[in-house]
């Protein structure tokens, strides 16, 4: 079994009117981008915000022990779920390169 068999089911908070249709899209997109992790994604949450200026779509993702946060705004709730997963797999793929997948070190 790889990092990549293992499905994290993201937890879903909404705030004003999102459709139904919005958040399986979004949880869809999301489980899609946390599958470019290379090491386990222990947690997702992802907040769909329409009562915002603009839509707003938050993501955060703890991978093996490191927080990841990403946020876009669109002017439709699709163009900010389609920005948010591209920003995280960006983060994904910026982790991957880390010499070590643990918290970073604090500075003496």
């Amino acid at each position: 079994m790889t990092v990549s068999d293992l499905v994290i089911e993201p937890q879903v908070h909404t705030h004003g009117g999102v459709t139904p249709e919005a958040r399986e899209y979004a949880r869809e997109k999301i489980t899609a981008a946390v599958q470019h992790a290379s090491a386990p994604v222990l947690r997702v949450r992802l907040t769909l915000d329409a009562a915002a200026p603009g839509h707003r779509v938050d993501v955060q993702a703890d991978v093996n022990g490191v927080g990841v946060h990403v946020h876009a705004v669109g002017s439709t709730m699709q163009e900010a779920i389609d920005l948010v997963q591209e920003r995280l797999r960006s983060r994904l793929r910026h982790l991957r390169r880390r010499p070590t997948h643990g918290p970073r070190p604090r500075p003496a």
